[in-house]
């Protein structure tokens, strides 16, 4: 029987950065991806197997104007690298559905755009050792 499917909505949904809402985010953004290597035999074009390594998580949020917080964390020196923990709650008009935690997160860049009409969006990418659903 098949099920219906669940519409999680955006304006009542949080995303916290070590339990601070993230105030401004406009979108987020994120893969999951299992690394993959194809195994092939000598002489024919086919893969005969596929050999599965670790899987790994990249993201973006994107947020009007900036973050401080985000903005600290990947200005900072070499050796005073933090990382941060990404609580996402999904909801779905007031009851939630379900709650993405990830888990080590870094901030690995930034960039910045504003166009005429707007107001300024920072988009921060970043990486987490594992997301764990609740």
């Amino acid at each position: 029987m098949p099920t219906s499917p669940v519409l999680m909505s955006a304006n009542v949904s949080n995303v916290k950065i070590d339990g601070e809402a993230v105030v401004g985010l406009q979108a987020i953004e994120w893969k999951i991806v299992r690394n993959r290597q194809n195994v092939h035999n000598i002489g024919i074009d086919e893969r005969v197997g596929v050999d599965y390594g670790p899987i790994f998580v990249t993201g973006t949020l994107r947020v009007r104007s900036a973050h401080p917080k985000l903005d600290t964390l990947l200005l900072t020196g070499v050796s005073e690298v933090k990382q941060f923990q990404l609580v996402v709650e999904l909801k779905k008009l007031g009851t939630s559905v379900k709650t993405l935690t990830f888990d080590e997160c870094y901030v690995e860049g930034k960039s910045f755009s504003m166009d005429a009409n707007g107001v300024g969006l920072s988009d921060y990418s970043f990486t987490a050792t594992r997301v764990r659903e609740q």
